[in-house]
């Protein structure tokens, strides 16, 4: 059963090395720079998608829908690296250690296991068309060659949302906060890419907003989880990167759409909504504050 901070501690919901005002303050300090400097870096980042043209030559590189988003990615990953130098002096929170075989098979196994779970009754319901297993191959050969760019780039966002607001958050607050609150910012976070940014598939921006969210809500109570089980930043990394590979990467490109394919699959479709709740509630009800005490405020 889940165990509530307050029950096991004592201590109103705070870990015994976490409880003391000074930490606290120090990582809601954290907190808030880096919340700061990730709004400021993404309005800074819509901007120029407003002003400056594709294709117009930025330097030593051309300015794409690519580079934005890489560039938004990474602007949370620098967000939370400025935050943690400013008032630790230190990158520690980050959790840089490898992560135990079992989290890492984890966080691989799954994004597959969902995805699978999502398109192959899409498929069978005639949902979406299957394209056939040359294809399939096409897509996972071209999935495994970009894998290691796909694993660059997420872990931008990771190194800021699990590498600095989840184990700051765990020092301040309740750990339902800390499961869901992370998921919420990370959703809205991609909301002006979903409203303005052609960052959907053309179903109903009210559907697709409301899937989404619900989907990054599971999935951010996931890893949550898995950041503090493990007390490392790499599995998040590879569930992000595996979870773009293989979503968008393989199944997105086997999948033949017809006029109820979206609104089932991607990352804007209730298949995914659905995959968050039941992760989301699975993951939420293992977050402890043992788990949390244990791997994360040990001196």
């Amino acid at each position: 059963m889940r165990e509530t901070l307050a029950a096991v501690t004592g201590t109103g919901g705070m870990p015994p090395e976490a409880a003391g005002d000074p930490e606290r303050r120090q990582a809601r300090r954290k907190i808030a720079v880096f919340l700061i400097l990730v709004i400021a870096f993404a309005g800074t980042l819509d901007v120029l998608r407003v002003l400056v043209p594709f294709g117009t030559n930025l330097i030593a590189l051309t300015w794409t829908p690519r580079l934005a988003d890489a560039l938004g990615m990474w602007s949370v990953g620098v967000a939370g690296i400025i935050a943690l130098m400013l008032i630790d002096g230190s990158l520690k929170d980050i959790g840089w250690r490898l992560g135990s075989a079992k989290h890492l098979i984890l966080a691989l196994a799954i994004p597959v296991t969902y995805c699978t779970a999502i398109y192959v009754p899409a498929w069978v319901l005639g949902l979406g068309g299957f394209a056939g297993t040359a294809a399939l191959w096409a897509a996972m050969q071209s999935a495994v060659i970009h894998l290691p760019l796909r694993l660059l780039v997420a872990a931008g966002e990771e190194f800021g949302w699990r590498g600095v607001l989840v184990p700051n958050l765990a020092r301040t607050v309740d750990i339902t906060i800390v499961a869901f609150l992370p998921g919420a910012i990370w959703a809205l976070w991609h909301y002006p890419d979903i409203l303005f940014f052609d960052y959907n598939v053309g179903t109903p921006f009210i559907f697709a907003l409301a899937c989404f969210s619900v989907s990054l809500l599971g999935a951010g109570a996931f890893l949550s989880w898995l950041r503090l089980a493990s007390n490392s930043i790499w599995p998040p990394v590879l569930f992000h990167a595996v979870h773009n590979s293989v979503m968008s990467g393989i199944f997105d490109r086997i999948t033949e759409p017809n006029a109820m394919t979206f609104y089932f699959t991607t990352e804007f479709g209730a298949g995914q909504a659905i995959a968050g709740v039941v992760i989301g509630y699975l993951f939420w009800s293992r977050l402890n504050l043992r788990t949390v005490w244990a791997n994360n405020f040990k001196r």
